[in-house]
């Protein structure tokens, strides 16, 4: 069984990155490739300012934080590479919390190698938008359905049908719920629209 990755509870958020200021090409993190070249080290990131009045604002510093690439806390690193994942390239971060003046490095950006093909286009519910001979990158799905033979026994991916998606593996759910994770999501890919 397959999931798709997030996180699961209020906290702080990452204030979208101005081009700018972070010199950094962001569609490359999608590819499911090496970078070809070093990004700025560190990579520096500002938070969201602190809303009490928002459902979805905490002062939890979440183990995932969502961004233009993923942002993965030291201890979620670790405990992905124990479970045998071997296929993610970090670089050191700074998060700058504008509520208070600290600055977290305990964050690496995450650039997940490996994309793979493997929806199921007979059984998902999807809009193709790509006009290519087989749908790839641009696929909105409804409802998803992982091939597992298509996985070809990866345990965390990107989908190659719609890069946004991390996928993982039952094992890497079961790990990383065992190691107190209870700020992340797994959710089943046929429940959820992409």
């Amino acid at each position: 069984m397959y999931y798709i990755l997030d996180r699961s509870c209020p906290g702080r958020w990452i204030e979208d990155p101005d081009g700018d200021i972070i010199d950094v090409d962001w569609y490359y993190w999608r590819r499911g490739a090496k970078l070809s070249h070093v990004p700025l080290d560190p990579l520096k990131f500002s938070l969201e300012s602190f809303n009490p009045y928002s459902e979805d604002d905490s002062l939890h510093m979440p183990s995932y934080l969502q961004a233009a690439a993923p942002i993965f806390r030291d201890d979620l690193i670790s405990a992905l590479e124990e479970c045998g994942i071997n296929n993610l390239e970090t670089y050191n971060a700074e998060i700058s919390d504008p509520d208070n003046g600290a600055v977290y490095s305990n964050y690496k950006v995450v650039n997940i190698i490996g994309l793979i093909s493997a929806a199921d286009m007979q059984k998902s519910a999807a809009i193709v938008h790509d006009s290519g001979s087989s749908p790839l990158y641009d696929v909105d799905f409804d409802s998803l359905v992982i091939d597992p033979a298509k996985a070809g026994g990866h345990y965390f991916f990107r989908l190659a049908e719609s890069t946004n998606a991390l996928i993982v593996h039952e094992k890497v759910k079961q790990h990383l719920l065992a190691k107190g994770f209870t700020d992340l999501a797994f959710y089943e890919p046929s429940k959820v629209a992409l």
